[in-house]
């Protein structure tokens, strides 16, 4: 009866079949089994969903750990998922389809580089970095980003901060990316602030040079590594750039490498001494740096101390200074 009356509808309103369905509130296709007369569909009381139903061509668990092995077979690295495939199905070593057999290497990741080197790996090959600050000098961290310049060009961008006060303790920008500038940077920073305690990077080239590796031996450094494609184990250095890239003076491109080194230069400068950080008790990073936060801290609270005095009807308990940085980290929780 219902089926009627939607033909009905449809046909007075000069609607299809489709949008008067969809007015009734009947499934369409619920419209045509029951229009049609299909009365081979009976209904179950307990369905079981799709993904726990059993599949009687699905390959068994020794057949997936087949197709595993010979993904991950030394000869197959350098190969593509479908010439890997071609490949073992030739040596009698898999009896899938190939889209089974790139499903199976999707599943795994393993579609994409299966090259063991020291650069490659999933993040999950890689132990989570975790490393703490508790003053300065503890812990560095450094990456380099792209800066717009004239003609679709680019330049790079050195920089690394002292995690505790997130102060810029070293940065250079450069045309190109190289192990050796990378290296004259940091040796010229310690010469200045002293080396820390550890020095935390990306997986970039010049960050896992040997030539650093060399500079940073020679004074004790030791290195730690962010996990590939994990950009929340180096997040210092990436809201450090995040914060460069969209200050209100930062220009779309910049007219010459000249230019991008002095509109740094004054933006790192008003950083670190201008700049309140709310991670820092609204110290500014040089304060954090060099230890002067302390009397900065005593100075405020003095002067809160006065306006309490003056006006105690203004607070409903005596304010307080904010406190000085405590321990702050890479993945510490």
């Amino acid at each position: 009866m219902i089926c009627g009356l939607i033909r009905d509808l449809a046909e007075q309103a000069n609607m299809t079949l489709t949008r008067a369905c969809a007015l009734t509130g009947m499934p369409r296709s619920s419209f045509y089994r029951i229009d049609r007369g299909y009365r081979h569909y009976q209904p179950v009381t307990e369905p079981v969903p799709h993904r726990e139903r059993r599949q009687p061509a699905a390959l068994t668990g020794a057949e997936r750990a087949q197709v595993i092995d010979a993904l991950c077979e030394p000869e197959m690295a350098d190969r593509s998922v479908v010439q890997a495939y071609w490949s073992s199905l030739d040596d009698d070593k898999v009896a899938c389809s190939q889209r089974t057999f790139y499903r199976l290497a999707k599943a795994h990741k393993l579609v994409g580089d299966r090259r063991r080197g020291r650069h490659r790996g999933t993040s999950a090959s890689r132990v989570r970095p975790s490393a703490a600050a508790g003053a300065p000098g503890d812990l560095w961290t450094w990456d380099i980003t792209l800066l717009p310049g004239p003609r679709r060009s680019f330049f790079r961008l050195y920089l690394a901060i002292d995690v505790y006060s997130r102060y810029p303790v070293a940065w250079r920008i450069e045309p190109d990316e190289t192990a050796t500038k990378a290296t004259e940077m940091f040796l010229d920073a310690f010469a200045r602030h002293g080396a820390p305690t550890l020095l935390h990077a990306d997986n970039g080239a010049a960050m896992r040079s040997n030539e650093l590796a060399a500079a940073l031996q020679a004074v004790a450094v030791q290195r730690s590594f962010s996990r590939p494609r994990v950009s929340n184990d180096n997040p210092f250095s990436e809201s450090l750039f995040k914060t460069i890239k969209y200050d209100l003076d930062h220009p779309d491109r910049f007219d010459s490498i000249d230019h991008a080194r002095q509109w740094t230069s004054d933006f790192l400068h008003r950083y670190a001494r201008e700049h309140h950080h709310s991670a820092l008790g609204y110290y500014t990073p040089e304060q954090a740096f060099t230890g002067t936060a302390d009397q900065v801290r005593t100075a405020r609270q003095q002067t809160l101390d006065r306006a309490a005095a003056l006006h105690p009807i203004r607070y409903s308990r005596p304010p307080k200074a904010p406190p000085l940085p405590t321990t702050t980290g890479i993945n510490l929780s």
